[in-house]
């Protein structure tokens, strides 16, 4: 029997692609067998005392609230936090046996160095986006120059402190082959310590529903029969592209008067205004919505748009496949990784001698009057990426290959019984 620990802070990422990959993974760890799942979920905001909450015999959720008096952020008031964190953990980790710990975010960091002081345990760390992309907008160039190793302002900090997140653990999980290369070349992890396991998708949750059930379920929503649903999922952010798909959009808007946007998610919609001159009425921002609201929204979308300036293996991206919903994508790291040619329509992004990312306004708005106006394109491409969702993508394959990493980890590192004085 394994016990598996995984760590989920009160970051924003959880409530995003990070928090999806979690329940994903977890669902069809438990499908396997002989695997028993702490989920510990602290700086909870839904707790304000320490529970645990048994949902199966193999599945418990641990929520561990944030400190009462609240204080700056720093070193010091996180490893105390962390060191509290660690020791309300004590007695629902095993003495002796097959343990892991599993960290997602660079959050984790203070604990992940607490478990590894106590615990002879593995530490698994998940790589699953880039802080360096965060800060300089992907642009790659700005990390020349940058002493991360002897780190003197807020941003070599940061990375000095994601470079330390990815030396600490035992073994490291990136969900792109791209990452990796970074890690080796840039952090100097060595090869051996990484393994790429895409993230996976349950796809049989999601319903397939008739051409009449649709043209019924849009009317319901609010939409015409004759409008072309682009549908946006996830942040509103600069990040995911959102300005260039919005002055892009009303450049088809032009062309095509049936065209409906929907961004679904939260962010700061004031920005996005500020970029409409003619199509407010055309423009839908939903916030978040309910699970049953969200379904409902992905099956009547005409097209899914992912235009990221930087991205990993987006959930978004999977659950549009297993909605059948045909793509247009950005042709950047990480998406290159999920789709291919046959399977969406890529726009290209655009690179400045500064090492700047943009879009060509025109060329993703004629992919959206290029998809809107061809079904068959639209099909076909559906199809295509719906069967490589299915063969490459799915949460069965990769609990598979996480289990089959934690089998190798333990033959790897010898893990010794403890006594009881060694824990307290």
């Amino acid at each position: 029997m394994i016990t598996l620990f995984i760590f989920k802070s009160g970051a924003r990422g959880m409530q995003y692609g990070i928090g999806t990959y979690i329940r994903e993974l977890t669902d069809a760890l438990l499908k396997i067998g002989g695997i028993k799942i702490y989920l510990v979920s602290y700086h909870s905001i839904n707790c304000n005392e320490f529970s645990i909450r048994s949902i199966t015999e193999k599945y418990s959720e641990i929520n561990i609230p944030s400190p009462l008096i609240h204080t700056s952020q720093n070193n010091s008031s996180d490893k105390k936090y962390a060191t509290a964190v660690v020791r309300l953990l004590t007695d629902f980790i095993p003495q002796n046996g097959k343990v892991i710990f599993q960290i997602n975010y660079l959050d984790d960091l203070p604990v992940a160095n607490k478990l590894k002081e106590k615990y002879k345990y593995p530490v698994i760390s998940i790589v699953h986006f880039a802080q360096w992309q965060q800060l300089f907008e992907g642009n790659r160039k700005k990390l020349s120059g940058l002493n991360i190793d002897q780190p003197s302002n807020n941003i070599e900090f940061t990375l000095s402190k994601e470079k330390e997140f990815y030396h600490v653990p035992d073994h490291i999980v990136s969900v792109t082959h791209y990452m990796k290369d970074f890690l080796i070349n840039d952090y100097g992890i060595i090869p051996e310590k990484i393994t790429v396991i895409p993230n996976g998708l349950d796809y049989s949750k999601y319903e397939t529903i008739s051409k009449d059930e649709r043209d019924s379920l849009k009317q319901k929503l609010g939409f015409g029969n004759d409008e072309t649903i682009v549908l946006f999922s996830g942040r509103i952010d600069p990040c995911k592209g959102i300005f260039y798909l919005l002055d892009a959009f009303e450049e088809a808007c032009k062309q095509n008067y049936n065209l409906k946007l929907v961004l679904l998610g939260q962010g700061n919609i004031q920005d996005c205004q500020k970029r409409l001159q003619s199509s407010f009425g055309k423009v839908i921002y939903t916030g978040f919505l309910p699970k049953e609201l969200v379904t409902s929204i992905y099956q009547v979308a005409d097209i899914g748009i992912v235009p990221s300036i930087y991205d990993h293996c987006p959930y978004t991206v999977l659950e549009m496949m297993a909605n059948k919903i045909p793509l247009i994508a950005s042709r950047i790291n990480g998406l290159d990784e999920i789709l291919d040619d046959n399977q969406c329509q890529f726009v290209n992004p655009v690179l400045s001698s500064e090492g700047d990312i943009s879009f060509n306004i025109m060329e993703l708005s004629d992919a959206i009057l290029k998809m809107a106006g061809d079904t068959n394109f639209r099909n076909e491409l559906a199809i295509n990426s719906y069967d490589s969702l299915i063969r490459r993508f799915t949460a069965v394959r990769m609990a598979d290959e996480m289990n089959n990493l934690f089998q190798t980890l333990f033959k790897d590192i010898i893990i010794p019984e403890y006594e009881e004085n060694e824990r307290r």
